[in-house]
């Protein structure tokens, strides 16, 4: 039991250094944004050209069962 107790409580230490770890991480990448170059603001972005309508091959019925595939 007290084996139990033990490794439970390493593992929650280790999830809670691993996780201070991530956000010590992110506040440095965060830090370095502002140092790195700005874009020109003459240079304006292209806009794309709206879409055309979408007609639907099919059509499925509100309470029809739809199949996802299940590696995304």
């Amino acid at each position: 039991m007290k084996l139990l107790i033990a490794i439970t409580m390493s593992m929650l230490l280790a999830g809670t250094l691993t996780a201070a770890a991530a956000e010590d991480s992110n506040a440095e990448s965060e830090q370095q944004t502002p140092q790195q170059a700005k874009p020109d603001d003459s240079v304006k972005p292209k806009t794309a050209a709206p879409a055309s309508s979408f007609t639907p091959s099919e059509k499925v019925g509100a309470d029809s069962a739809v199949s996802f595939p299940v590696d995304i």
